[in-house]
């Protein structure tokens, strides 16, 4: 069987150093290596890969790499999805790993953020059991939520700040919104057709911001739009008996249902529209 290209590049320093760090901190394990071209492949623990390799620049790398691939800016986070995240944090802690946080949303999920060699941040999350109905209420309140956040601020303001290098509030309301409309595709196709195959597409923030200018756009139709597509997929739920347990096969082997793509969104935005209340806080607006 044709072994699965990664769809996710990390470039390193030290080749070696980086795939014994993520062996013997993570658990991932490699199982190919090109030592003239230092580059490798990485098996996950949920069973994907992703590829490692030096910083050269000069190196076409596309031949190891799905079409569509993410790529993160140096010292940038990458997102896994997996399970056990626990036992790995209070391992990593027993062997006084340093740079490793556990952040828990009770009912939602937990992420374990680790800092590797080169200075990326593996995020790990795990989803914890909530509710259907509760998923569907949380999802619901994110319109209020994120209109409520933003009220009483002047065009001005959504170019504030809550630290050095960090997004404005009008970049962050582009990036929630923008992850709602790229994951209602893939709703889409499972309500429609499910257990039908899905290619994931996966899409980089960082570009996205530059490619569709977060930075000088005017948020209200897009705000608008939030609204419009969240009540559009909350009375698809309602009209079809069986919503939350479609599905979709991504990538031919991990299925997704419409409920954890729901929860997924909905406590997405949640925490960015925490992060729009951090700066009017710090700006005392």
């Amino acid at each position: 069987m044709e072994r699965q290209k990664p769809n996710l590049l990390l470039r390193v320093k030290n080749l070696d150093q980086t795939v014994k760090f993520y062996s013997d901190v993570v658990g991932w394990y490699s199982d190919w290596k090109d030592v003239n071209k230092r580059i490798a492949r990485l098996n996950l623990s949920n069973g994907e890969p992703i590829a490692i390799i030096t910083e050269k620049k000069d190196l076409d790398c596309s031949p190891y790499l799905e079409k569509i691939f993410s790529e993160p800016l140096p010292k940038g986070k990458f997102y896994i999805v997996t399970k056990d995240i626990e036992n790995l944090y209070l391992r990593l802690k027993k062997i006084n790993q340093q740079k490793v946080e556990l952040i828990i949303e009770e009912g939602f999920g937990q992420t374990l953020f680790i800092t590797d060699p080169d200075g990326y941040i593996l995020s790990l999350w795990e989803e914890l059991f909530l509710p259907d109905n509760e998923i569907l209420e949380l999802y619901r309140n994110g319109i209020q939520m994120l209109e409520d956040s933003i009220r009483g601020l002047n065009e001005k303001d959504f170019d504030l700040v809550r630290a050095k290098g960090k997004w404005s509030i009008r970049q962050t309301i582009f990036h929630l919104i923008d992850s709602d409309i790229t994951t209602l595709h893939k709703i889409k196709f499972a309500l429609a057709e499910s257990g039908r195959d899905y290619i994931r597409n996966p899409y980089d923030p960082n570009l996205w911001e530059l490619g569709t200018n977060y930075r000088t756009r005017k948020v209200n139709k897009t705000i608008m739009l939030f609204r419009y597509l969240r009540e559009h997929v909350l009375e698809l739920c309602e009209e079809i008996p069986d919503a939350l347990n479609r599905s979709v096969l991504v990538n031919g082997s991990s299925k997704e249902e419409v409920r954890n793509m729901i929860k997924m969104v909905a406590g997405h935005a949640r925490g960015h529209i925490q992060q729009i209340w951090e700066t009017r806080t710090v700006h005392k607006k």
